[in-house]
């Protein structure tokens, strides 16, 4: 079976970016090329769109601390009642939470 001369660019050797090159000196890569990119031009709005329902609806709720929000700030709350023998009672300390956090959110 005969087999294919081989072209220029087989027959050279593979560089090493790490090795020396013949004068003994380390070469450095090649930096690479930069891309031009367009930057996108945003359209001017003539007048403001109007606050939808749904973002007042986001808003107000924020507000709102999530049931797992205020177990972990009322577990925090009994752990410091415990520790300074303090009276009181879970839903106390639950209420206690939840105004805690709804009083940050204010804020």
């Amino acid at each position: 079976m005969a087999r294919k001369p081989k072209t220029p660019v087989e027959n050279k050797p593979a560089e090493d970016a790490d090795a020396p090159s013949a004068n003994g000196k380390m070469s450095a890569p090649e930096p690479k090329k930069k891309t031009a990119t367009r930057a996108k031009k945003k359209k001017p709005s003539a007048a403001r769109k109007p606050v939808t329902s749904a973002r007042k609806l986001a808003a107000s709720r924020s507000a709102e601390p999530t049931d797992d929000e205020i177990r972990i700030r009322a577990y925090f709350l009994a752990e410091r009642r415990h520790q300074l023998s303090l009276p009181g009672d879970s839903a106390h300390d639950w209420i206690e939470a939840r105004r805690q956090l709804i009083e940050e959110a204010g804020r």
